[in-house]
């Protein structure tokens, strides 16, 4: 089961086709919003405006086909397996990076201490909050 509800399985047929019907008229609305902005553009002979707006819908489209897409194949793409060797070089950032953006700040730390507040909260550097979270 899913945390904190049931699953789609368990989830009467008539919510998901509330949902669904939800989601079509919202991007049924899109569209006709982005269509009437369209024909206001022409009649206002802005061929640029027009232009661009026709390049957002086609980049909506595109986004839209390469979700389905990751969609329908979801179960396959998660069944790729690479090997452990190679996805701890793929990593964003190693150990060595870590410890040395660790040592970098110190002095940093030992500065800012002195600006902490009443309740024993200091500031954070982003540096460290990057490095800390690899």
């Amino acid at each position: 089961m899913a945390e904190g509800g049931t699953t789609l399985e368990y989830t009467p047929t008539w919510v998901v086709a509330l949902v669904c019907s939800v989601i079509v008229i919202i991007s049924l609305a899109v569209e006709r919003f982005l269509h009437y902005i369209g024909k206001v553009l022409k009649k206002n002979n802005q061929k640029p405006l027009f232009e661009a707006l026709q390049k957002i819908k086609e980049e909506l489209m595109l986004l839209g086909f390469i979700s389905l897409l990751l969609t329908v194949f979801q179960g396959m793409i998660a069944k790729i397996c690479i090997s452990e060797e190679l996805a701890s070089k793929w990593l964003p950032c190693d150990k060595k990076e870590h410890k040395a953006a660790t040592k970098s700040t110190a002095h940093f730390e030992s500065f800012f201490s002195s600006f902490t507040s009443h309740h024993g909260a200091g500031r954070r550097l982003l540096a460290e909050s990057s490095a800390s979270n690899c």
